[in-house]
């Protein structure tokens, strides 16, 4: 297995029991028709890439279970044999947070999407790192979990927080001096497929700026 150093040039995170109050929607998405078709994961996603100072490059973006709410959405209209929303179809898909993150900035650059269940965001981060590796640029590093849907507290068995997300802006650094493994800096409630890239967040929050991941 290879090691690379990542430098981590910001960090954010954010979560919340039930539901997020403040994304600061209306600056950040000016246009009414585009805000108001934003899912919670997109908006979580532009909140922090926002925090982040990321202004554009390359996105790798995870979630373990991509937009629950829209998906929740177009069973209940089967179920109850009502009408199938074309904008909850279109907001169904795993890339949709990071598409409309590329819609709203005018981003062309290459996106990549990864959901790998509860080692979403460990996998995240090494898809980052590849990406950084590879392409020698600054990649923001972001993953997000909503999942408060109707009747969710029946089977939820996995978070407190029903809304949740992290992320980094990370580039390849060639010099491995100094440059720390990942210590366990979990949050206790957060959803398993958030606590590496936490991690990495709660190391930054300590004043590291330098971490080793194995690719």
């Amino acid at each position: 297995m290879k090691k690379v150093a990542l430098k981590i040039l910001s960090s954010s995170k954010i979560y919340a029991k039930t539901k997020i109050e403040d994304l600061d929607e209306k600056r950040l998405v000016p246009s009414m028709m585009l805000r108001r078709r934003l899912t919670r994961n997109s908006k979580v996603m532009l909140y922090l890439s926002d925090k982040c100072g990321f202004n554009g490059t390359k996105i790798v973006y995870g979630t373990c279970y991509s937009e629950l709410q829209e998906a929740a959405k177009m069973a209940n209209a089967v179920i109850t044999n009502g009408l199938l929303s074309p904008t909850s179809f279109q907001n169904s898909v795993y890339n949709t947070a990071p598409s409309y993150y590329s819609l709203i900035h005018k981003d062309r650059d290459e996106i990549i999407t990864v959901s790998s269940g509860m080692k979403t965001s460990l996998d995240t981060l090494k898809t980052a790192a590849l990406q950084a590796l590879v392409s020698k640029e600054k990649i923001l590093c972001v993953a997000v979990e909503c999942i408060n849907i109707e009747n969710i507290e029946e089977v939820n068995r996995c978070t407190d927080y029903l809304e949740a997300g992290v992320a980094i802006v990370v580039e390849i650094s060639d010099d491995m001096t100094d440059a720390k493994e990942i210590e366990d800096h979990k949050i206790d409630g957060i959803i398993d497929s958030l606590q590496d890239l936490m991690s990495v967040v709660g190391i930054h929050d300590d004043g590291i700026d330098k971490i080793l991941v194995e690719l």
